[in-house]
C-alpha cells in the first residue's frame, strides 16, 4: 500500500534511518523489482512512491532485499 504524500513525508521525518539511506534503499528496491508486473504497470512517480512507502513502513528491509535478490539470481540462472 502506497502512502499519501503527507503520510510519506511524515514517515520519512520520523524514521530512524537517514533520508539518504531511505532513498538509497528505495532505488535498490526499484532496481530489484523493475521486471515485477506490479511495478511495470505503474508510472514513474507511483513507482517511486511505492518504493519509498515500502521502505519507510518496513515492508521491505535491506535484509529482505538481499534475500529477494539472491532468490531472483537463482531463478535467472
Amino acid at each position: 500500500m502506497a502512502l499519501t504524500e503527507s503520510q510519506l513525508r511524515e514517515a520519512i521525518s520520523l524514521s530512524k534511518s537517514s533520508r539518504y539511506d531511505i532513498v538509497k534503499h528505495a532505488i535498490e528496491w526499484i532496481y530489484l523489482n523493475i521486471q515485477n508486473e506490479e511495478f511495470r504497470k505503474l508510472d514513474q512517480a507511483d513507482i517511486i512512491n511505492k518504493a519509498l512507502s515500502d521502505i519507510v513502513t518496513d515492508v521491505v528491509t535491506p535484509e529482505k532485499m538481499a534475500e529477494f535478490d539472491k532468490k531472483n539470481k537463482k531463478i535467472k540462472i
